[in-house]
């Protein structure tokens, strides 16, 4: 019983790690951008969404662990996420003005857009409480992703089980802040996306 639950949390470990918000971006921001056979200077839109959605956010982080502001790349602690939120913002804002400014397509735009907005607003709960990053990080670019073509809703809603789970198993969220993240970013994302951008 108590391998099973080693392996467990393992597993869980490695989900959590593999899954995660970088991860989820990149992968977003390749796709919309890469398949898209009228955008006409891919390699610009991405290294600017890759620049600030990415390098910059984990340049950051590290640096945080350096100084000891912060005790691992997941910020466990909500206390330790707050400025880190904050920071990240403003680099998803100058990425959304950069990508306007080289005129990149509307979806591009918005997913940046959604990245500056939500995270502001994620920053904001998390003063007060621990919203799950994991699931905000999955569910906002999923709709992007859905809203940009790619309907794939057993790969989807799979990913989102497995990441919810591994979160509840390492202990790391309540069902309540895990279900609050992926709706909340759901909902924030089609919202602005759909009425501002497409």
């Amino acid at each position: 019983m108590e391998n099973i639950k080693i392996n467990l949390t393992t597993i869980s470990k490695i989900i959590s790690t593999v899954i995660n918000p970088f991860l989820a971006s990149s992968i977003t921001f390749a796709l919309l951008i890469y398949c898209n056979p009228e955008v006409k200077t891919p390699h610009t839109f991405f290294s600017i969404s890759f620049l600030f959605s990415n390098i910059l956010q984990l340049i950051t982080i590290f640096f945080f662990i350096q100084s000891g502001k912060v005790s691992s790349i997941d910020a466990p602690i909500k206390e330790q996420r707050i400025e880190l939120l904050a920071i990240g913002s403003i680099y998803y804002a100058i990425g959304f003005v950069l990508l306007s400014y080289f005129e990149a397509p509307q979806i591009i735009k918005g997913v940046m857009f959604c990245y500056a907005v939500n995270t502001a607003i994620v920053w904001r709960i998390t003063i007060y409480w621990k919203i799950s990053i994991h699931m905000i990080g999955i569910g906002g670019p999923f709709i992007a992703l859905w809203l940009g073509g790619f309907t794939y809703p057993i790969i989807m809603g799979t990913i989102i089980i497995l990441v919810a789970i591994s979160r509840l198993v390492l202990k790391a969220h309540t069902p309540a802040q895990i279900i609050c993240g992926l709706t909340l970013a759901m909902v924030l994302a089609y919202i602005e996306l759909t009425y501002l951008f497409l």
